[in-house]
């Protein structure tokens, strides 16, 4: 099993890598001719450098980058900006803030996305490796200006300083367009530094017309609920001593849980949040210990009620990705809360019964404990998943003296409620 995983994280980064998602879309070229076709659109955490286009799903794709075009768009989804500007290069980490305001920049040309358009200015963003950033332009500017912001230790004292030049930018805008805005210039003094907050000022800046074009990180957000059930085996295994007994369990697992997808045009990556839960019985004769207990025959016939609810983390990535089928694998960390409404032990020697006692193993088992999942499934016309689970083996004993292990397997099936992509 563990082979397995290992072959699959050795062949995932191929899988997605040759795992393409052309959608219709345009690019300009320099010359400022538009070309219509399709754009593979990626999961991009930053901004692209360059793009794969073809003219038709057929065509063979070409790479195209700033030195190439000048604007690509993908329809109702995204569209980028060509722009040579000036890039801060200050940090905004409030752990290790810069020890004095650092101006620096670098001048290159890059794409920027499109974040609001409207009459009178135009929303851009840039992230890279260091941080994200935020364009702005106004209709009679040729290029972008950035709206600066940085987080700066005083020399003079251990206090942090946000620098948030850009209200001040911002409300130079205002003024100028809006000379009655005095409510807007109240709502930039609690505006953060991200994009929904940004584009709402611009927005308002323009006037909310019906010709703005919005791709806010609020926009490319996707939820879905899930329910579902599924078929867990789960082996519990008393190591007191080199043959303990082991018991396996069969039982049904209900599940609930919601979904929040990075990007639904892309719907690669997906992160997850499960509650489940589950009810074990296990039964299984405890013979003495053939090492210390020679001369103590007792042998003990234990059953044993668990319940157990699955509290999940998960993420998860599509490899293969079509609205007609989609293959993930999914990683995860279960908390899982255990309780035992049950424990009967009986206990006989050659004489017949002597006693029912409460099972000091399992009375010493931790109320929770946490151990990974490793899921592969596929996905059917964006509705129905089936998939199976593991889930290794974790000591849940509360002692250092022995331990108790519990290992599953799972295979299930979830319906999706809400965004399907």
């Amino acid at each position: 099993m563990k082979k397995f995983y290992f072959v699959i994280l050795l062949v995932l980064p191929l899988l997605s890598a040759a795992q393409s998602n052309y959608k219709k879309g345009c690019v300009v070229n320099l010359n400022g001719d538009t070309l219509r076709g399709y754009i593979d659109y990626r999961e991009w955490g930053r901004n692209p450098k360059n793009v794969n286009f073809k003219t038709a799903l057929g065509a063979r794709g070409r790479l195209l980058g700033p030195a190439e075009i000048s604007y690509f768009e993908i329809d109702g989804d995204v569209s980028y900006h060509r722009f040579k500007v000036a890039i801060s290069l200050n940090t905004v980490d409030i752990s290790s803030p810069s020890s004095a305001a650092d101006t620096s920049s670098v001048t290159d040309t890059i794409f920027l996305k499109i974040l609001q358009k409207g009459k009178y200015v135009t929303l851009y963003a840039y992230k890279d490796g260091l941080k994200e950033r935020f364009y702005i332009k106004e209709s009679d500017m040729e290029v972008p200006a950035e709206l600066r912001y940085g987080i700066y230790e005083d020399p003079n004292s251990d206090k942090i300083i946000s620098q948030e030049t850009y209200k001040a930018q911002l409300n130079q805008i205002i003024i100028k367009y809006s000379p009655d805005g005095g409510k807007l210039i109240k709502q930039v003094q609690r505006a953060a530094y991200r994009a929904d907050d940004l584009a709402d000022v611009a927005a308002q800046i323009n006037g909310n017309t019906q010709t703005q074009v919005s791709s806010a990180s609020g926009k490319n957000a996707g939820v879905r609920f899930f329910a579902g059930g599924a078929v867990i085996s789960s082996t519990l295994k008393d190591a007191a001593y080199y043959g303990s007994p082991a018991s396996r369990s069969v039982a049904p697992k209900i599940s609930v849980g919601v979904d929040a997808i990075v990007n639904p045009a892309v719907g690669h990556l997906i992160f997850r949040l499960e509650l489940a839960y589950a009810v074990n019985n296990f039964s299984f004769t405890d013979r003495p210990d053939p090492v210390f207990n020679i001369a103590d025959p007792d042998i003990s016939y234990i059953k044993i009620k668990q319940n157990v609810v699955y509290i999940t983390p998960q993420v998860i990535y599509n490899i293969y990705n079509t609205d007609a089928l989609k293959i993930f694998v999914d990683l995860g960390y279960s908390v899982n809360l255990l309780s035992y409404p049950s424990t009967q032990v009986t206990t006989y020697n050659n004489e017949g019964l002597v006693s029912s006692k409460q099972s000091k193993q399992f009375s010493a088992s931790r109320g929770y404990y946490g151990a990974s999942q490793f899921k592969v499934g596929l996905v059917l016309s964006r509705m129905l998943e089936i998939y199976a689970a593991y889930y290794p083996s974790a000591n849940i004993s509360n002692t250092i003296n022995y331990s108790i292990n519990l290992a599953s397997y799972q295979a299930g099936i979830n319906y999706y409620f809400g965004s399907r992509k």
